[in-house]
């Protein structure tokens, strides 16, 4: 049963409003009445589709006390508080209208009104809804504002009608009216007409715009939500050459990036630094905006970053992703500071759609990124930022996009998609939905993720077109997240790369770029300064070695496929340790590597890359010939002891070490064992 009672639509309009199930809150900020109208966003109203009141499922009886929303409305504004008995059959009471100032004691001369009607709340946002939130909207009980107990005159009176249309005829009633109207509009992220603003601005002048009101928990970002105008945000320009933004850890990083806003920003956004998703929806949020994004802990926001935000002066923040992401312990700080609006979903697509619908009033073009991994939604973000664009997450690796993916796609009025990233990262049965759908689709996508970064940025970035760029690095995202919300900001393209230095495309598109100030996010552990100064990756294979790995045989290093114009050193290795002078493309085998693996590092170096190395596999271990040439006139090596000797008479003899002629032989060739001597056709010595 829904309490206590009241006269008036806003007589408790200082409480706090409990939360609605499955949605995550506002953390609640007092203001005065006539802050209200500039915290709903101006939005000329929407006449298709065409609003359909069966939409909203209305008079439920959601705590199961057998009093449905209008019983439980009637029963709280009573006057008189009337008797409930049965299936809620209501004896007694009286109620005034606080329309007309109507008094009576039947229930039959009231109607129970929806102080935003239902058809107005279409046309300023809940057509892009879902039924369940249509259906909360319909049925709102956590606030003492929303509905009314009114005459059946002054409700057909009103009918649809915004209050520059219609106000209550009870003069004593227009305030609270006003302020209520005001209220539902902000809690449900409802847009309001430019003539509505004007008439709220109005009646909330003087006496009536003074009073306290504690701003009510949002329940819904399925519409737009921008706070003020996105232009008045402020950047310190960057000057040329390369300027480096890092801190010792991610959050750190991300306060460099925020440093360069002035402060007086229109918001700030605030995420987990702990996973990518909400960050990654955010940035091009951010971007349109003109705020920056922060990075904090779940369970506690950290002590700079909360003095950065002071510093800041936002007219809001949005925190993105749950209480899992962001605890509340974090929104009841960041309350203090300004009015805070949690944009959260049951997924990241859903949040991700949050944030877009809550900042983007529309937009004819939109990139669309696989939400499963972070490199391509992180390049798209400086070209989304060129076109005042979302970046909008799907799971891409499902034949279509989701039926609230299409709607705000359709809410937006986008007419052309870029898709960021292969078909295996975003299906070709998306791109094919949107193209019957009507939408124009493009699509960006290279092998590599610093291929899609580069053909992203080319189509949006022609060689000349901005001063400005942003790198970060491709294989982690904290670093490069503060850096999407800046660089869409600035309209610059944000490239990613590899650490130690730059892939192929990429340094071939930051050179066709030329622009002349480079913005490098994170320290040199997450962007080398080779990187940072374009020096491309060589591109090489392992190489190879060709030969006999025999004692006194001679191996030859064959480099493998390099970048063309590539020269080339050598170092040879014994079971991976350098060989002392064994530099040269070759090598001849010694008795000291006898029993060892040899391998050779080779590294290419070519003016305007880094450096290279790679290293063959080893071969198997040196052994000896069996047949060799003795080292002197008399002697053979220790490794081949046997003496081959072509007698006098022709003979071919062989002498092992202890024999009586042994020493005395002149050897012509030596053997490692009597075998082999057998098999060059000598024969062993009589004596």
């Amino acid at each position: 049963m829904r309490t206590p009672a009241r006269v008036g639509l806003v007589a408790a309009l200082s409480l706090v409003a409990s939360t609605f199930v499955g949605v995550q809150p506002v953390v609640a900020s007092t203001v005065t009445a006539a802050d209200l109208p500039g915290l709903i966003a101006v939005a000329a109203e929407t006449t298709s589709p065409a609003y359909d009141r069966e939409r909203f499922e209305h008079w439920i009886d959601a705590d199961g006390d057998g009093c449905n929303t209008r019983y439980e409305v009637l029963v709280a504004e009573a006057v008189t508080p009337p008797a409930v008995s049965g299936s809620c059959t209501l004896t007694g009471g009286s109620w005034v209208s606080v329309y007309d100032g109507f008094t009576t004691t039947s229930i039959e001369d009231l109607q129970v009104d929806h102080v935003v009607a239902l058809a107005e709340a279409w046309r300023s946002g809940a057509s892009a809804w879902t039924d369940e939130q249509r259906r909360a909207f319909a049925n709102d009980l956590d606030v003492p504002y929303a509905l009314a107990a009114v005459s059946g005159a002054s409700n057909q009176a009103k009918s649809d009608h915004d209050p520059a249309e219609w106000q209550p005829t009870d003069v004593g009633n227009r305030c609270e009216y006003v302020t209520a109207w005001a209220l539902v509009k902000y809690r449900w992220s409802l847009t309001v007409d430019q003539q509505e603003k004007d008439a709220l601005t109005s009646a909330l002048s003087g006496g009536c715009g003074a009073q306290a009101v504690t701003l009510p928990d949002t329940m819904i970002t399925a519409v737009p939500n921008v706070p003020v105008d996105p232009g008045q945000t402020v950047i310190a320009p960057f000057a040329d050459g390369t300027t480096r933004l890092s801190g010792s850890t991610r959050y750190e990083t991300a306060l460099q990036a925020s440093k360069r806003y002035a402060a007086g920003v229109p918001a700030v956004f605030v995420a987990t630094g702990s996973n990518f998703p909400d960050a990654l929806s955010a940035a091009s949020a951010a971007a349109r905006v003109g705020g920056p994004l922060l990075l904090t802990t779940p369970g506690s926001l950290p002590a700079a970053v909360q003095n950065e935000i002071v510093r800041l002066a936002p007219k809001k923040i949005y925190v993105v992703g749950g209480r899992g992401a962001v605890s509340d312990t974090v929104l009841a700080t960041l309350r203090g500071i300004a009015p805070t609006t949690r944009l959260g979903g049951a997924s990241r697509y859903e949040t991700g759609l949050g944030i877009v619908d809550a900042t983007f009033p529309t937009s004819a073009h939109a990139i669309i990124a696989t939400g499963r991994s972070f490199p391509d939604a992180l390049a798209a973000t400086g070209a989304a930022g060129a076109r005042q664009a979302p970046v909008i997450l799907v799971d891409g690796l499902q034949p279509r996009v989701s039926p609230a993916t299409l709607s705000t796609l359709h809410r937006l009025g986008v007419t052309s998609v870029a898709i960021a990233g292969g078909s295996g990262a975003v299906s070709g049965g998306i791109a094919d939905q949107l193209r019957a759908d009507g939408i124009a689709v493009s699509r960006y996508g290279g092998a590599s993720r610093y291929d899609t970064a580069a053909l992203v940025n080319q189509a949006y970035f022609p060689p000349g077109s901005t001063t400005t760029m942003f790198l970060a690095t491709g294989t982690d995202f904290p670093d490069a997240l503060a850096g999407a919300a800046l660089a869409g900001r600035l309209a610059a393209p944000l490239y990613v790369t590899s650490r130690a230095c730059t892939p192929e495309t990429i340094r071939s598109a930051v050179a066709s770029l030329g622009a002349s100030k480079r913005v490098v996010m994170g320290g040199a552990g997450a962007v080398s300064d080779a990187a940072a100064a374009n020096l491309g990756c060589l591109s090489s294979s392992a190489p190879t070695i060709a030969g006999s790995v025999v004692v006194g045989s001679t191996l030859t290093a064959r480099p493998g496929s390099w970048t063309a114009g590539t020269s080339f050193s050598y170092q040879w290795l014994a079971n991976g340790a350098a060989i002392s002078g064994a530099t040269a493309s070759t090598l001849t085998l010694t008795a000291g590597q006898h029993g060892k693996r040899i391998s050779v590092r080779v590294t290419g170096a070519r003016s305007g890359y880094v450096s290279a190395s790679a290293t063959s596999s080893a071969t198997a271990a040196v052994v000896y010939p069996q047949r060799t040439p003795p080292v002197d006139i008399r002697n053979c090596p220790s490794w081949a002891p046997i003496k081959g000797n072509h007698s006098s008479s022709g003979e071919w003899i062989y002498h092992v070490p202890g024999g009586r002629s042994y020493a005395d032989t002149n050897p012509e060739e030596c053997f490692t064992t009597e075998a082999a001597a057998v098999a060059a056709g000598y024969r062993k010595s009589k004596v």
